[in-house]
């Protein structure tokens, strides 16, 4: 097995903070209380929903990690990767995944490693080129109606070896923050501290998308309880509950998930068209 040295830490091509800037469009930052929360099966579900509505949505997961390798003839290592994420948004958001030049800004960094993407970096011995990610937000400043940008992990994800963090990009970003979670036991602390998190950086936490949510008969005591103080706890509104789903999806979202999500992306769409990026 090779061993990686812990002291692999390369100067990045740019510093992010002189590249990125506040996303002047309407829009949202996606982010979980943890890994596997739901964060892509929410950003694609909302993704549909606007779809649907008739809005030209843009997707951006600008980092990601555990991707596919694949045949490319691109110098760019990020290009030797997909990432089932990201496919999965460009469905929903109505876009061809055949399409290179439009994937390329849906996901501009992909990893191969399963791992926070600064080990995921050092890993394969390179840093996030933020050229790339500067690259996408541009792009999508001028073709979309509305922007999501789901994160990597929880809110506190180091991006690099210098510890530049998921947080530190939505701060560049400065979009309203949509919170996925989950109504199960230890979520009212993972929650709590998540939303108080992102207050502390002065960003206004759009909402709480509750994932994973079972039909009501088989809920118990507890998550009942945990589904109306989630919202009272972190004084934001709940904006979805997305029903409990076993499996991978992979290929397409039921209509349930985009049913779930349609009525925020109404209101969001709304405030899109009236120029409000406030929620």
């Amino acid at each position: 097995m090779t061993r990686m040295s812990s002291t692999f830490s390369p100067q990045p091509a740019a510093q992010p903070r002189s590249l990125l800037r506040p996303y002047a469009g309407a829009g949202l930052f996606i982010t979980g209380t943890s890994t596997d929360v739901g964060k892509t099966v929410t950003t694609a579900a909302l993704a549909a929903a606007l779809h649907k509505l008739g809005a030209r949505v843009g997707v951006c997961k600008p980092v990601a990690s555990g991707c596919a390798r694949r045949e490319s003839q691109s110098p760019d290592q990020n290009d030797h990767y997909d990432s089932s994420d990201a496919l999965l948004l460009a469905r929903a958001a109505g876009y061809d995944v055949a399409d290179e030049m439009v994937m390329k800004y849906i996901s501009p960094i992909r990893f191969g490693p399963a791992a926070s993407p600064h080990i995921a970096a050092q890993m394969e011995r390179r840093q996030p080129d933020y050229h790339r990610i500067s690259e996408a937000i541009n792009f999508w400043q001028e073709n979309c109606d509305i922007l999501l940008v789901e994160g990597a992990g929880g809110w506190h994800v180091p991006l690099d070896q210098h510890d530049f963090m998921i947080s530190d990009l939505a701060t560049l970003l400065r979009l309203p923050v949509l919170v996925v979670t989950t109504p199960l036991l230890g979520t009212l602390n993972h929650t709590m501290l998540t939303v108080h998190a992102i207050q502390q950086r002065s960003l206004a936490v759009a909402g709480l998308v509750i994932n994973k949510v079972p039909p009501e008969p088989s809920r118990d005591f507890v998550m009942q309880n945990n589904l109306m103080e989630l919202p009272r706890l972190c004084g934001v509104p709940t904006r979805a509950l997305l029903p409990l789903h076993h499996g991978e999806l992979t290929v397409g979202l039921p209509e349930a998930f985009i049913d779930a999500m349609r009525p925020f992306a109404h209101d969001l769409l709304a405030r899109a068209q009236q120029s409000d990026n406030s929620l």
